[in-house]
This record gives structure tokens, sequence and C-alpha cells, in this order.
């Protein structure tokens, strides 16, 4: 799936993130003047994450999942475009703080589910959860992952009653 939304943090606020966290170790390597490569592993378990950072755009892969979180500004407002599986969305341990700027419900995804069409994430999420408890119900344990649907993807931001600040 494939969501874009607005988020509260800068590019240069991510940055000193990743730069400067207790939560990761961090390992910078130059690509070229304009680009930099920034690993980042955590402490206790073998994850890690690589963040391409270039003048107008962050881009976060995940290793073991390959999510990717692209940063950029447009018009000195920062946006987030996150491509990957409806579980994982801001759901990495290795990742900045990501604050959306609005309920996450109502923004469009795209999906190779449902080929040209768009569903707001509400819809989306709806889908998801009735096709995991139909496997659930078909196939019981056969087929079936606990993580096929969030246990949390930051409901704060997609509740329906949620009000930005």
């Amino acid at each position: 799936m494939k969501i874009q939304f607005e988020i509260k943090e800068t590019l240069a606020g991510i940055l000193d993130q990743l730069l400067h966290s207790d939560f990761w170790i961090t390992e910078v390597e130059e690509i070229d003047d304009k680009r930099k490569l920034i690993k980042i592993r955590d402490f206790a378990y073998p994850q890690e994450a690589t963040a391409e950072v270039s003048e107008n755009e962050i881009l976060l892969k995940t290793a073991w999942s390959k999510y990717t979180y692209r940063l950029y500004e447009v018009n000195h407002v920062c946006w987030c475009e996150y491509t990957g599986a409806y579980r994982g969305l801001l759901e990495q341990k290795l990742l900045p703080i990501i604050t959306p700027k609005e309920n996450l419900l109502d923004q469009p995804v795209s999906s190779s589910l449902l080929g040209d069409m768009h569903k707001p994430l509400r819809e989306y999420a709806m889908d998801n959860l009735k096709l995991k408890k139909f496997r659930q119900q078909t196939f019981g344990d056969i087929g079936f992952s606990t993580n096929d649907h969030p246990k949390r993807v930051y409901d704060a931001f997609i509740k329906e009653d949620y009000i930005p600040e």
C-alpha cells in the first residue's frame, strides 16, 4: 500500500533525530557532496534501517521488511509517503518521530490489491480486517498471522474521534 500525509516535523528535525538518538547506533557515510547515507542499528536487536539524505528529501528504508518512508518538503511543508504493508505503517522501532498533521483515515491509499482504484485508509483498514477474519475462519492457524492486522497503527492518528492539535 502507499499513502501520503503531511507531518508536523521538519526534514532538519528528522535528520537531527537520525543523527542523535538514545535508541540506536548511527553510522554516517558520505555518498557525494549533496547526499549521505545514514545507517541506524538497534542496540538490543539485530535490526537496522537506512536513510538516504539529500537536500530536500530523506528516504528511510527498513532492512527486514523493505518498507519505505519518503520524507520531503514542498513549499515549506513536510510530507511523508509510506510504501509498505498496512500493518507496518508507523510501527517500526527504528523510526524517527513522524507525526501526521491530520487524521490518516481520510487519506487515500493505493495498493496493488486495489488496482487503479484508491480508497481512504478507513475503508482499506476495514477490508484488511475482514480479510484477516475470513482467513482465520477458513484456514484456522494455517496461513494466518497475528501480525496481519496491526495491534497499533498509531491509533491516536486514525481514530474516528481524533481531533488534530
